[in-house]
Order: C-alpha cells, then sequence, then structure tokens
C-alpha cells in the first residue's frame, strides 16, 4: 500500500473519507496521514476550533497528523495579488475561492512531494458545496510527481456520512467554509464577528 497524506478542511469534511480509506480501500493506520492546512480560516479561533477536531479524530483512528501552521495574511496577499477586485466582491464559490485552492492546493501538494509521500488527496473532493471539477481538475495538473487521488464517494452521501459520523463522535460542525468572505454570506456573521 502506497503511503498518502490527506489535507483535510475540518474535522467533519475527514471523517467519510477516513472511513472510505480504511473500510473500502483497507488503508492501514501508519499508510495515511492527515495533513491541517487551511490559512483561509478566519478568525485564527475558528482555524484552532477546527484543528482541535481534527486532532480528536486523528486520535480516535490512530492516524498520523501534519499542521502547516497558520498564515492568512500571507493567503489574502496571495489572493490581492491574483484578483483584481476587492476579495469581498467576488461571489462565493468562484474566482476568489479557485485562487484559494490552488493556493491551498499547491503547498499540500509541494509538502506531500517533499516528505515522500507517494499519493495525495483533499477532502475538498467530496465537498457537495465545492467546485469538485476545479478542484480535480487543478490537483492533477500539478501532480507532476506522486499521484493525485480521487474517491469513489458520492458529496451527498459523503455529507450525510459526515453528520451522522460527527454526531457519533460529537465533532464540531461549521456552517460556512473558513474565510471572512463565506462567513459574510453566512447567517452566523453576526454570532461570529
Amino acid at each position: 500500500m502506497s503511503k498518502m497524506i490527506l489535507h483535510v478542511c475540518c474535522a467533519s469534511c475527514a471523517l467519510p473519507v477516513i472511513s472510505y480509506l480504511l473500510e473500502t480501500e483497507k488503508y492501514v493506520n501508519n499508510d495515511l496521514t492527515l495533513l491541517f492546512y487551511n490559512p483561509n480560516i478566519y478568525p485564527e479561533e475558528e482555524d484552532q476550533k477546527r484543528l482541535s477536531d481534527v486532532e480528536k479524530i486523528s486520535k480516535i483512528f490512530d492516524l498520523k497528523l501534519s499542521v502547516i501552521s497558520w498564515d492568512h495574511e500571507s493567503w489574502k496577499e496571495y489572493l490581492k495579488k491574483e484578483l483584481d477586485m476587492p476579495l469581498e466582491e467576488y461571489q462565493e464559490n468562484g474566482l476568489r475561492c479557485q485562487a484559494c485552492f490552488r493556493y491551498r492546493l499547491k503547498e499540500v501538494y509541494d509538502f506531500a512531494l517533499k516528505n515522500g509521500f507517494d499519493s495525495w488527496a483533499t477532502t475538498l473532493s467530496v465537498n457537495r458545496f465545492k467546485d469538485v471539477r476545479y478542484i480535480n481538475d487543478f490537483c492533477f495538473k500539478i501532480s507532476k510527481n506522486i499521484k493525485y487521488r480521487t474517491f469513489d464517494l458520492d458529496p451527498n452521501v459523503a455529507n450525510n456520512l459526515s453528520l451522522k459520523m460527527s454526531k457519533t463522535y460529537d465533532i464540531y460542525c461549521q456552517k460556512y467554509c473558513g474565510c471572512e468572505y463565506s462567513m459574510n454570506n453566512s447567517f452566523l456573521k453576526k454570532k461570529l464577528v
């Protein structure tokens, strides 16, 4: 079995993918490493809340966990250089999100390559709220030296399993993607700001 790193946006999205890899593909714990890298998450307290639950599931499933430190300002600077309009003017799941995916996923790929993994994947690839086609196309495009993996998981089925497993393991389920711009589109804005 190859050594794979799984980019995890949050614990609730990771649960159905971890279940699939361990049960369906028969990955063993030491062949799978979780990677938490999400500089888009805002505010920092939200990042820490999500990381805490990723640490929790890594312990539940006895999986290794790597973390790339939170650097929200570098992420914002990258987006500002990539995009013409003020960041708050872009629609959710549009050009701003695509630039965010490129920034984060290129870093994940580089981490996987640098650390000797045979393959890599992201939980974003089975998210019913994201442009999965764009995410997978970009990841395949940059994967020159190690294999990018997708999963035979329907995003709606994965979401339902995520909700069920999150309840079972008492995992936090956030109500917005992570960045301040998605938070501004969320009904939680008043509670979080």
